[in-house]
């Protein structure tokens, strides 16, 4: 088990500018890079205070690239219904250039409707322009002559793709996947590695829909060995009392904004997205006690935080935690005193954490 950073910024332009924000969130990468976190990732969002000011992670990521020397980076996730691959593609192959070959290229659906309307995509097309999307940049990477008959692109035969990839035959490939057991069975069958959001769904049924991908994997003669993340808000403080009650604060900022976000699918259904005109409601609904008691946010002292992530590395073997330390508006001084903490006395206080670990090459 490793841990990295996981970026939704949850800010807007009435707390902290976009300028200070990403000077800030570059200095917290530089010293997770120094205390030998394994990886920084960043999503793709658009337009609300919850995740809008990270519309896109491929420049973000560069910039990280310059300011550390060992961290992952990865796009968790990219979207591919909202780019043409070409472009796509040749992003992700300059940023894994510039970085050395520190990329994993994460893909998604996204799920918001706001984001589908302002590029002019149906949501209906979400999951099939994604895996188009996907397969054809993975082709572009390793193929020469590339020719492409898709149902939403068509191109070519085109010359080689440049820049290659610094990583041959191509970057590590994630895929975003929440509930829906087609997105596992997909990953498993084309032998992507996961990146998952525990708080979504209940552990019983995230550990089914993971044993479906590794099932998938063997079908299609894919290894058994791959890699999975896993996403948690975190706190962590000397003091699990004041870890508590402060995380709990700003849980309560990051879930107001996570619902002005979802009130987009006010009057919104489609079937490729069962059930998300009730998240809502269903946020609303859910406490951070909730949360707590649940085991699905990782928050108090280095003592129970170390246990925490023991409990994550048990549920889910060989697992990468993602953790969110910036959420709701917790300030850059509060996830700096959490990310120091997390460096210097919880990694080395948990099997496999250490620098030396985090730092081995991984595809």
């Amino acid at each position: 088990m490793k841990i990295g950073l996981n970026l939704l910024p949850t800010v807007g332009p009435g707390e902290v500018s976009a300028s200070q924000f990403y000077a800030e969130f570059l200095e917290l990468c530089s010293a997770a890079d120094d205390l030998g976190f394994s990886h920084v990732k960043v999503v793709e969002h658009y337009f609300y205070e919850w995740g809008g000011y990270s519309p896109d992670p491929i420049t973000l990521l560069t910039a990280v690239a310059a300011r550390t020397k060992w961290v992952r980076l990865v796009t968790g996730a990219a979207v591919p219904a909202f780019s043409h691959p070409v472009k796509l593609a040749a992003a992700l192959a300059v940023l894994d250039n510039i970085s050395g070959g520190r990329l994993d290229a994460g893909f998604g659906r996204a799920f918001l409707p706001t984001e589908f309307e302002a590029f002019g995509v149906p949501m209906a097309e979400s999951r099939a322009r994604m895996q188009e999307g996907v397969t054809a940049i993975q082709q572009l990477w390793t193929q020469e002559q590339f020719r492409w008959e898709g149902t939403f692109h068509r191109f070519g035969p085109l010359p080689v793709l440049l820049p290659r990839p610094c990583q041959q035959p191509c970057p590590p490939i994630f895929l975003a996947a929440t509930g829906a057991a087609e997105s596992f069975k997909w990953a498993g069958a084309n032998g992507y590695h996961l990146m998952v959001i525990p708080i979504v769904v209940s552990h019983e049924k995230l550990a089914g829909l993971l044993e479906s991908y590794r099932q998938a994997r063997r079908v299609h003669g894919h290894a058994e060995d791959h890699r999975l993340h896993v996403s948690y808000h975190c706190y962590v403080s000397k003091d699990r009392i004041e870890a508590r009650d402060r995380a709990e604060q700003h849980f309560e900022d990051y879930k107001h904004k996570q619902l002005t976000a979802y009130g987009s699918w006010r009057g919104v259904t489609s079937s490729q997205y069962p059930g998300y005109e009730q998240m809502e409601a269903a946020v609303r609904s859910t406490t951070f006690e909730d949360l707590r008691a649940a085991g699905n946010v990782i928050v108090g002292d280095v003592a129970e935080v170390v246990d925490a992530l023991q409990r994550v590395a048990k549920l889910y073997p060989g697992a990468e935690a993602s953790l969110q330390l910036r959420f709701g508006d917790v300030t850059h001084d509060e996830a700096m005193r959490s990310l120091t903490l997390l460096g210097t006395e919880v990694l080395p206080k948990v099997s496999g954490l250490g620098a030396a670990v985090a730092r081995d090459p991984v595809r």
